[in-house]
């Protein structure tokens, strides 16, 4: 170990010997003499990184000297032109800017002066003001900005992030239900069920309904009925008219038919059309079969009148109604006429329940021995969704 540490000392020496020698080839002063003092003027004061004369005039520091020093190589004064070059010191020249086209370097003083004088910048390094913008003031909200729906609600850097628009609502559908009965007496019982689905977009118009009734007397039943109606509807582009399809099908025990369907297409137009009110006239032409009783198997094509009605009245208030004239077109006298009406009342708005009184009433002019008039009213409760 110690051999080791006595051949790095000496290599260490060496090494900075000949790193110094090689950097003062002429020695570590310009001049041979003894050393002069400071306080002489015209003397050359000893220096490890070379030497430098005093002009006469020029005066260093001493100890007791609290004024600043000022070196006289960067002094502008005459007696800078005396002074021998290869005695003047400068910085190296890597550290030395390159001077600007158009702009003449500063003076020495510029380098060293106070900290009152402001520092010289070359015009290279002066950079263009930018532009700003207004800081938005304390009573100012910041900006709404869309954004992908994965930031909706997220608040980043003071910018609030705008939900995305929920898409529309197209489907609609309600519940009927009403019940209602009596024990003693008398004993009679009413059930009455219904349901309704509706799909609405810009060019179509989807429409489905089911009405069940059921009543009994003295346990015996005297109404059994079910009525189903689907429309469909096509909005022609940029017009009132408009393209449909209807079905009906009627199931009613105390008929002399077991079960009717009617079917029609036609073309429709819409007089108003707004937030609150529709209407609408249809016209077309279908057929109209019974399955049993005297005209079991026969089809009899019909020609199709209608109207449609529905008004907003207030914001818990609706009205509906529906009027279908559908005559023989072989004989005019033999019609059948559907009427259809119903009043809503909102009674809650958070669970969406109403009150719904509806009419409705048929009559055929051909009733193959039972009554040409049919006329049902109820008063339900009916829930939307």
């Amino acid at each position: 170990m110690l051999k080791q540490r006595l051949w790095l000392g000496v290599l260490s020496v060496m090494t900075g010997t000949l790193c110094a020698y090689l950097q003062y080839p002429d020695g570590l002063s310009a001049q041979s003499g003894p050393a002069l003092t400071a306080t002489e003027p015209g003397n050359t004061v000893a220096n490890p990184l070379g030497s430098m004369s005093t002009p006469p005039d020029a005066t260093l520091p001493t100890a007791t000297d609290p004024s600043p020093a000022t070196d006289p190589s960067l002094s502008e004064s005459p007696q800078d032109s005396s002074i021998p070059e290869p005695e003047r010191l400068y910085a190296p020249e890597v550290w030395r800017l390159p001077d600007v086209a158009g702009n003449s370097p500063p003076p020495a003083s510029a380098w060293i002066a106070g900290p009152a004088t402001a520092p010289y910048q070359p015009a290279a390094l002066t950079l263009p003001p930018t532009e700003t913008f207004p800081l938005p003031s304390g009573n100012e909200k910041p900006p709404l900005f869309n954004a992908p729906m994965s930031l909706s609600g997220v608040l980043t850097d003071g910018l609030q992030v705008a939900p995305p628009t929920p898409p529309p609502k197209i489907w609609e559908g309600s519940f009927t239900l009403g019940l209602d009965g009596s024990e003693g007496n008398s004993e009679t019982m009413n059930f009455r069920f219904g349901c309704a689905a509706s799909r609405k977009t810009d060019t179509s118009v989807l429409t489905a309904n089911i009405d069940y009734k059921y009543q009994t007397a003295a346990t015996l039943a005297t109404t059994d009925r079910l009525y189903f109606d689907g429309r469909g509807e096509r909005l022609l582009k940029d017009s009132r008219w408009s393209l449909f399809v209807h079905e009906t099908v009627e199931y009613d025990k105390f008929q002399p038919f077991d079960v009717r369907d009617t079917s029609d297409a036609g073309v429709g137009y819409r007089w108003l059309k707004n937030e609150n009110t529709t209407f609408i006239t249809r016209l077309g032409a279908g057929f109209s079969h019974e399955y049993g009783g005297p005209e079991d198997g026969q089809y009899v094509p019909e020609a199709v009148f209608g109207l449609q009605l529905e008004h907003q009245i207030s914001k818990r208030q609706r009205i509906v109604g529906v009027v279908e004239y559908a005559p023989d077109i072989g004989d005019f006298q033999n019609y059948r006429i559907r009427t259809q009406a119903a009043w809503d009342l909102l009674l809650d708005m958070e669970r969406n329940l109403s009150l719904r009184v509806g009419v409705l009433e048929r009559y055929n002019s051909i009733p193959n021995g039972a009554r040409p008039n049919d006329l049902d009213y109820a008063l339900m409760l009916m829930w939307k969704f």
